[in-house]
């Protein structure tokens, strides 16, 4: 007996007599069922599902864990950071184009999940030691062992995805889809090819062999090669293509992933920064910058995203050139906390060197007061709180006590000749030097052993902040430059100022930016720029720029074309407002007409009433737009595992003409409109 009211059972008590029909998951799913048959296109979900998430959560795991154990002190291991990005990226792509298409819920999509898994946890083993620029004498015998992993590990992924190409032939040829044999045996056919260049590769990894620095470049020919492949097959097969899937979405999340990345990269750098001394003034603006720049790169890339069909090779070029301008903004992410402790140390060596200038050439003490006050400069920095700076404790002590015990080292006379060439007592330079490698090791750098061995850390330091600084600036020229062909790539509509003011100020900071670049010619100006904490205010402030001349030339163009009262489209809907193609009441309509008939003007002046009304209304809506569940086409529950994450779907508003049901609402559509 269920509770009631006014004489009403609740709905939820209508079935309590009943047993249930438990939801089971198929052993496998045929991946036709989710086919837009009316298009000729595959197109099994919405958005993306949970399994998927998951799986861009091993790829951003990846990352992390390799930026933790890959400080970029050379141009070799920035060429590994790049290189594995790459590895790691192409991984992700194949997976996807494939997912995006084919993938249903089954326990056998779940099996090959887990072995995608498995394949990104071996890529992660892989990237702890991954730097092919290694000297041929260098860790010679775990990085091939490394190699090796990683070409056994290529060879699990590319093997994966060619048996599930196959099953998807499977079901064309059950179904008898002649026209679709030939790419899909391209597709396993390029797979394989794959799995045999990898598995080629292995013998050049063998033990004590040092002779195979040029085979590196095999895996990222391979790479490009399936790449354009599958973009290629896409392009002249078209129920191949991604016309009707959710690409868009998959690319757009893992873009959101990595600008995420730097989150995590952030929170490091603060403990770094202000860790051990608390709030600073300088630190806390150094990691707002970093938290805007962060910001501003989520808004250059999410306030121009596509809305609607654009083009189904322009779709693929666009998802394709995501490496690139994700790559760029991981070297804006990670340059700029690097950036922002190259500032942090530079200033630390300020002090260590303005403490030495007071001690020792104005005050001129000596003996124990010279040695109590080194000691106490030492204790500043805290060396015995980490293992890794522990040495340095002892150390530098050394070299204070050494100092301590010289007579009249800072005596008047003795450092004439130092103030005179503004230069420091070798000794006291001895012991600036092993200060200042234990606050940059601090910092948890990670310096290898060998390099450590030949040089100090200052010496790493300086070199690496060069670098550093090429590539922050490199990559926010790519990131601009990418941005540039993203607008050009989505395009849909006529153009208008919006587009030259867009591109324009992208071009102004491109050219600021590699102006900046040149600045690495002349070292004495890059250290100059490099200690001062305007570096990472120059970056956040270009690309804010750039925002603003997006919003403001946005705002004027919409303005401009309201008052010339000529047919317009909307760039996208937003959910509970106006449909496609409408627009907001003008002043116009407020004053004497009715709100029919400002609506009706409104739908007469939009894209949706001209003269190609309806492709133009179709092309507005987003690939995502639906009125039923957004469960797998052709499938009539939705499974838990692997259902999309969204919110419940918007019903029709009222009719003002028409039938309607009980309530005054008009029966909501069970239709699919993908407007694609």
């Amino acid at each position: 007996m269920g509770w009631s009211f006014h004489g009403h059972k609740r709905d939820v008590d209508a079935e309590k007599h009943l047993k249930r029909l438990h939801k089971t998951v198929p052993w496998t799913s045929n991946p036709l069922e989710g086919a837009d048959h009316e298009n000729l296109v595959f197109s099994q979900r919405h958005e993306a599902n949970t399994v998927e998430l998951f799986f861009d959560l091993f790829f951003v795991a990846n990352l992390a864990t390799f930026t933790t154990y890959h400080s970029i002190t050379d141009s070799d291991y920035l060429i590994a950071y790049i290189g594995f990005f790459g590895i790691l990226w192409s991984s992700w792509f194949q997976v996807t184009l494939h997912d995006v298409r084919f993938a249903r819920d089954s326990l056998y999509e779940r099996v090959c999940k887990t072995v995608q898994f498995t394949v990104f946890v071996g890529l992660a083993l892989v990237g702890s030691g991954f730097n092919p620029g290694k000297g041929p004498t260098e860790g010679k015998k775990a990085s091939n062992t490394n190699f090796r992993i990683l070409c056994y590990t290529l060879v699990i992924s590319r093997g994966l995805l060619a048996i599930q190409h196959i099953v998807v032939l499977f079901y064309l040829v059950r179904a008898r889809y002649s026209k679709l044999y030939l790419p899909m045996g391209l597709m396993i056919g390029l797979y394989l090819l794959a799995v045999g260049a990898f598995a080629g590769m292995t013998p050049a990894f063998k033990e004590g062999d040092e002779s195979h620095r040029s085979v590196y470049i095999v895996w990222y020919i391979v790479m490009m090669v399936e790449a354009v492949a599958v973009i290629t097959i896409s392009s002249v097969w078209r129920m191949l293509s991604f016309k009707k899937t959710h690409l868009m979405e998959r690319m757009s999340l893992l873009t959101l992933i990595v600008i995420g990345e730097g989150a995590i990269g952030v929170t490091k750098t603060v403990s770094r920064l202000m860790g051990k001394y608390g709030l600073e003034v300088e630190g806390c603006f150094l990691v707002m910058c970093i938290i805007v720049v962060l910001v501003l790169i989520w808004a250059l890339y999410f306030d121009n995203f596509p809305h609607g069909h654009y083009g189904r090779i322009r779709q693929q070029v666009w998802s394709v050139l995501h490496f690139p301008f994700q790559l760029a903004i991981v070297g804006v992410v990670e340059g700029s906390q690097q950036v922002a402790l190259a500032r942090y140390v530079i200033k630390n060596w300020a002090k260590i060197d303005t403490s030495i200038d007071e001690y020792c050439l104005q005050q001129n003490l000596d003996g124990a007061k010279l040695r109590d006050k080194l000691l106490d400069l030492l204790d500043y920095w805290y060396f015995t709180s980490k293992t890794e700076t522990y040495k340095f404790q002892a150390i530098t002590e050394a070299s204070i006590w050494k100092i301590g015990n010289t007579t009249d080292i800072c005596a008047k006379e003795n450092v004439k000749e130092f103030v005179d060439k503004d230069s420091i007592p070798p000794l006291f330079y001895d012991m600036a030097i092993d200060m200042f490698d234990g606050v940059y090791v601090g910092l948890g750098m990670k310096l290898p052993a060998d390099k450590l061995e030949k040089q100090t850390a200052s010496e790493v330091a300086l070199k690496s902040w060069k670098l550093v600084y090429l590539y922050y600036w490199s990559s926010f020229c790519m990131l601009m430059l990418c941005s540039i062909v993203f607008l050009v790539l989505i395009r849909r509509h006529r153009h208008d100022l919006f587009d030259f003011v867009s591109i324009g100020s992208r071009v102004a900071a491109l050219i600021i930016g590699g102006v900046l670049c040149a600045l690495v010619g002349n070292e004495v100006g890059l250290y100059q720029f490099l200690g001062s904490p305007a570096v990472l205010p120059t970056c956040l402030v270009l690309i804010f720029l750039v925002l603003c001349f997006d919003k403001l030339s946005a705002v004027f163009c919409n303005w401009h074309l309201l008052k010339s009262r000529q047919p317009y489209a909307k760039e996208y809907e937003e959910h509970g407002h106006h449909g496609h193609g409408e627009v907001n009441v003008h002043a116009e309509h407020a004053s004497g007409h009715s709100h029919h008939n400002s609506t009706l003007l409104d739908k007469r002046k939009s894209a949706a009433w001209s003269i190609h009304g309806e492709s133009m209304l179709e092309d507005t809506q987003p690939l995502t737009k639906h009125a039923a569940g957004t469960g797998y086409y052709g499938s009539e529950q939705e499974s838990y595992a692997m259902s999309p994450l969204m919110s419940p779907p918007i019903t029709n508003p009222p009719s003002a003409t028409g039938t309607t049901h009980s309530g005054g609402y008009m029966p909501v559509s069970t239709t699919q409109n993908f407007g694609a």
